[in-house]
This record gives C-alpha cells, sequence and structure tokens, in this order.
C-alpha cells in the first residue's frame, strides 16, 4: 500500500532476513524521529498548520509525517491511489529503438504473474533508499569469526530494545541513522554505545555532546578481527594517504578491543535500486565520468580562502563522483534519450526537491517545459560544474589539487579558525555551498511554474533565506550541546519559519528522551518552556547572515576535505589535523575502560 519508506509495517522476527536477500525493502523503523526541520519539507498546498491546526515542535515522530503526506494528497481525491500497482515488482525496463517505446515487465507479488506493457516516458523513482548497503568485507569477517551477537541494518531494527537495552553495542558509520538510533538506544537503557567511523564526517562525530555521555564516537578505525570467544571485536587504526585520498591500515599502530558487544548495527545507508533498469538506462546513474575540459584560462573567483591558499592551478581531472555529477543526465533528462527520466536527490533536501522535481518532470511530459537540445543540456552542464568551483566547499570535492593544498594550509596550526566548526567564516562558507542547492531549486522551481517563489538562480528572497535559517539552525543545535539528558531535538527553534505561514514551532512538552509514543498526540506544550525549564541557549544573528554563537562552544572537527553531512541538514565540516598515534591511544584507552 502507500506510504514508502516512511512505513514500518514488517515482519522483523528474522534479524539476518535482510543479508539473505530475503526482504531488501527499507522501511522505516517505528520509533524513528525527524532529523531535519519540518518546515523544510512542508508543502505549499497543505501546511502543517492546515492539517494539525496547532503550531507542532520542528521534529517530528515518523507517525504524524506519513499522516501529513497521506491526507496530502487524499484530502480532495481520496481514490488518489487507484491506479497505482502496489506489491509488484519491476523485472526489467528496456527502451525499444525501433518502436520508440519502453518496453516494462512487472510481477505481480500475489499472484506470482508476469506482465509487459509499452510506455512513451519513463521515470525512475525508485528512490536513494532502495537497498539497505551493507560492508561485505565486515560482515563476512564477523560472520567467519563466528561474532555470538546479532548483526542488523539500521532499516531492520523493528526488535530495538531487545536488541540494546543493558547491552553494550556497536554503530558501523556515523551518519543520520548512527545519530538517531543511538539517541533511541539511549532511551531504550543501553549500556554503552560505540559510533565506529573509517573517517569521522558524519553528523554523529560532530555532536557536542550525548545524553548521560553513553556514546563514544571512534573514528581511522576497521573491523579486523572478532574476539573474546566471539563477543568482542577488535579494529586496527587507519592512517590517512593524502595523496590517494584514502585510507590505510596502520601495521604499526594500535589495536582497538571492544568486548561484550551484543548487537553491531550497519548504519552504513543505502544504495539506489537500478537493477531493473537495462544497461544503457543504468549506466548514466553509475557513471561518473570525470570533468576534463576546464578552460585553460580559468580562475576562482577571490573568497576568504584565498590570501590562505593562494590561486591553485586545478587538477586537470576534475572528481565528479565527489560532488555527484552525472554528466549524461541533464535536469533528471538523459540526455541520449530526454523520454528517460530520473527523480534522483541532487542536493541536502531530498522531500523538498522531490516535490519540486514532480513538478519540472511533469512539465517536460506534457511540454510546458522546453527541452533543450543534446548540445545546450551538456554546455548547462558544464556551466553548473563552473559554478560549482567558484564555491570553496564544492572545489574542494571536485580539485584534488585544491583540497591537497587545503590540508597543507592548516595541517601545522591546531589552533587555526579552519578547525573550529563554529567559527563564523566557516558557517558562511558552508552556508554558501548550501545555497548553491538552493539556487539550483530556486532555478527549476522558476522553470516548471511552481507556485511557491523563493527566489531565482541568481539570488534568493526572503523565503529562501529563511530556508537555509532553518537549516543552520538544528545544526548549531548539535553543535552547541552540553552534557546532560538534552539532545539536538530539545535545542532552540525560535528562529526556525515556515516559508509558507511564517508559523514559529513550539518546545517539546518534555525532553525528546522524556517522550514516550502516548505522548505523541500531545507533543506541544503550548508555546511554554519545557517541563523542566531547560533549553538550548539562542544562537544570535551574526553580521555575516549565519548564526553566531557563544565562544565558549568547542567546534568538532573532520580530518580530511570538506565532504560534508549525508542527508538533509546544515553541513559544517571544519578541518584538523591527522589523529597521531598518542591522540589514537587516548582514545583507544578511554573506549576499552
Amino acid at each position: 500500500g502507500p506510504g514508502g519508506v516512511w512505513k514500518s509495517d514488517r515482519d522483523f522476527s528474522d534479524g539476518d532476513e535482510i543479508f539473505e536477500g530475503k526482504d531488501a525493502r527499507p522501511n522505516m523503523y517505528e520509533a524513528l524521529w525527524t532529523n531535519g526541520p519540518k518546515e523544510n519539507f512542508e508543502f505549499f498546498d497543505y501546511t502543517f498548520e492546515e492539517h494539525f491546526g496547532v503550531a507542532l515542535p520542528t521534529y517530528l515522530p515518523r507517525q504524524l509525517v506519513l499522516e501529513y503526506f497521506m491526507t496530502r494528497v487524499t484530502r480532495k481525491n481520496p481514490n488518489f491511489f487507484d491506479n497505482v500497482y502496489f506489491d509488484t515488482t519491476v523485472i526489467s525496463v528496456k527502451y525499444d529503438d525501433r518502436l520508440s517505446k519502453f518496453i516494462v515487465v512487472t510481477r505481480d507479488n500475489q499472484s506470482q504473474q508476469f506482465a509487459s506493457a509499452e510506455y512513451d516516458k519513463c521515470i525512475w523513482a525508485a528512490g536513494e533508499n532502495g537497498m539497505p548497503r551493507i560492508p561485505n568485507a565486515i560482515e563476512c569477517l564477523l560472520k567467519s569469526g563466528s561474532f555470538l551477537g546479532k548483526r542488523i541494518h539500521s532499516s531492520n531494527v523493528g526488535n530495538f530494545k531487545e536488541d540494546v537495552q543493558g547491552k553494550r553495542i556497536i554503530l558501523i558509520g556515523d551518519a543520520y541513522s548512527a545519530e538517531d538510533l543511538a539517541l533511541q538506544a539511549i532511551k531504550l537503557g543501553v549500556e554503552r554505545i560505540y559510533i565506529v567511523s573509517r573517517s569521522g564526517l558524519g553528523v554523529a562525530s560532530y555532536m557536542s555532546a550525548w545524553p548521560h555521555d553513553k556514546v563514544e564516537v571512534i573514528s581511522e578505525v576497521i573491523l579486523t578481527s572478532v574476539i573474546q570467544g566471539g563477543r568482542g571485536i577488535q579494529f586496527k587504526g587507519l592512517e590517512y594517504n593524502c595523496e590517494l585520498d584514502e585510507y590505510e591500515i596502520d601495521e604499526d599502530g594500535d589495536t582497538l578491543n571492544l568486548l561484550d558487544i551484543s548487537t553491531v548495527v550497519y548504519c552504513t545507508g543505502y544504495e539506489c535500486n537500478i537493477r531493473m533498469l537495462d544497461e544503457d538506462l543504468r549506466k548514466p546513474l553509475t557513471n561518473y565520468t570525470p570533468y576534463t575540459v576546464l578552460p585553460s584560462d580559468w580562475k576562482m573567483k577571490p573568497n576568504m580562502f584565498s590570501e590562505l591558499y593562494g590561486d591553485i592551478v586545478p587538477h586537470p581531472s576534475l572528481s565528479c563522483s565527489e560532488q555527484n555529477i552525472q554528466l549524461e543526465i541533464y535536469r533528471y533528462l538523459l540526455i541520449s534519450n530526454p523520454n528517460m527520466m530520473y527523480m534522483q536527490q541532487v542536493g541536502d533536501s531530498p522531500l523538498f526537491e522531490a516535490d519540486i522535481s514532480s513538478w519540472l518532470l511533469l512539465g517536460y511530459i506534457t511540454g510546458d517545459v522546453e527541452i533543450p537540445s543534446p548540445e545546450v543540456m551538456r554546455k548547462m552542464n558544464e556551466k553548473d560544474i563552473l559554478e560549482m568551483m567558484d564555491i570553496h566547499s564544492m572545489r574542494e570535492k571536485l580539485d584534488a589539487n585544491y583540497a591537497e593544498a587545503a590540508d597543507i594550509t592548516w595541517e601545522d596550526d591546531e589552533g587555526h579558525w579552519l578547525t573550529n566548526s563554529l567559527d563564523q567564516r566557516i558557517l558562511a562558507n558552508e552556508k554558501e555551498g548550501e545555497e548553491y542547492s538552493l539556487r539550483c531549486n530556486a532555478r527549476d522551481m522558476k522553470n516548471s511554474s511552481y507556485p511557491v517563489d523563493i527566489g531565482s538562480f541568481e539570488k534568493l528572497n526572503r523565503k529562501g533565506e529563511q530556508y537555509l535559517i532553518n537549516s543552520q539552525v538544528t545544526w548549531i543545535n548539535r553543535l552547541n550541546l552540553q552534557k546532560g539528558k538534552l539532545t539536538f531535538r530539545d535545542g532552540d527553534s525560535s528562529n526556525i519559519r515556515s516559508i509558507f505561514t511564517d508559523q514559529v514551532p513550539v518546545p517539546l512538552r518534555k525532553l525528546w528522551l522524556d517522550l514516550k509514543e502516548s505522548d505523541y498526540n500531545d507533543l506541544v506544550g503550548q508555546g511554554k518552556m519545557l517541563d523542566n525549564g531547560s533549553q538550548v541557549g539562542l544562537p544570535q544573528m551574526g553580521p555575516t547572515g549565519v548564526m553566531a554563537v557563544p565562544s565558549t562552544v568547542k567546534g568538532k572537527t573532520s580530518e580530511s576535505a570538506h565532504r560534508g553531512c549525508a542527508g538533509h541538514g546544515w553541513t559544517v565540516v571544519a578541518r584538523k589535523k591527522r589523529r597521531n598515534r598518542n591522540q589514537r591511544n587516548l582514545q583507544i584507552k578511554k573506549a576499552t575502560e
């Protein structure tokens, strides 16, 4: 039935089923909460105020979000889903050049009957979360080492209380699913959580504090063996090879032993499910051909880093994969065959983008939006690359020469402002990167006659600027946490606004850790403070147009070129020196105490 990944109605009785391929559909778990501001996925034609009738907190539990989504599409058309084929598997999609048609083969999962049909247009919209990504090397080591604990993917945690209560667990990966599951585990009474990451670039690595100090984030290590008769796991230290831009095992380094581990959760994300697509239709999604035709006289526009880095000659081959640039796809269209379209996440606001891209794709199909010639589409893609090369955080992902020069600039100065995620210059720089993505959305909104105006590609208007502020507030609340029971969901949200109604979210009526499912129908405190009178300190607007934060707060830092944080939300990433052996020894000692 309808609901997509926001549903949670699966049988979780077999914790290993996901590894055996019996059920790879990535539903969300029952207790999931959103990790970004609801105001940034609100619909223009059906606002939260219209649906709920009262102001709500900026973060919501999964159930309320699903209810909101479903009501939006059925309130005026109760039969909206009548023409949707549910419980159906798409077996193959091929384009027949002779017929100029797409041949789509499907299977009814109930009757097991196959059917074939022809179509003029095809949109791949299977989503970014198509299949759970399992790190095969780690999984093989745990199996061959006879690990006695449970192994599950983050999409398969239906019996999470049983898996974590009173236990020591490991989360592999440090992105948004690790952040949320760590908080859920604390709420459920976990004894200890180890978040293990190779690079330490995910959002969980930037949390300034965790409730009850139950979480230890460990980076620059890799799992190497199972110990303690199947109840412990050993990790080996990694060193970063700047020339190769990859991590290597430090053969002379220390080992890290995590003992009495009951559960390992793979918070390793997802892969797009494109198996049904014919090779010619699949290849453009996976072929990240380097860009090699940058003008010989190109120079970067001056920015706040120009004096630090100087004039860096670009690498002759720009890495399109790091910025998710597919040269054969132009704004969701396959250049070689525009009848094939891909609804995929481009920026940091997937739900907002999905609504915009739907309008754009509809415009292509109806002819309301002109489809350029292949030559023009390729030139526009090249223009976008040049735009990104003028943005510091984006150029670092594209240009290996620029990233290397940036590393050299700060590597001998641990006290440099580049190492502080809360420095106003870092925040302003990262705002520029997210602003570019939002300006691209504004361009698509204009082209598709989307009924909302957030500005243009050249300049955002007040609505667009507010959208950026919404993202930034939620990020700073993560960096600004103090020890205790507070989570980022308890942070002050008074600077957040609906871009449609100007409604301000209210605080949760209890601390998030104290909320039970029975509280979900009464989330708000009618604009009052939290029950214990606590709130995270309110950030103020700074002169750069980003949030100012107290100078006493120490920011988290990262080990490599700016990669950003996956998913929607602010993507502040500062720098630090590679962790040396003495620093790693301290970390290992703390983790094994």
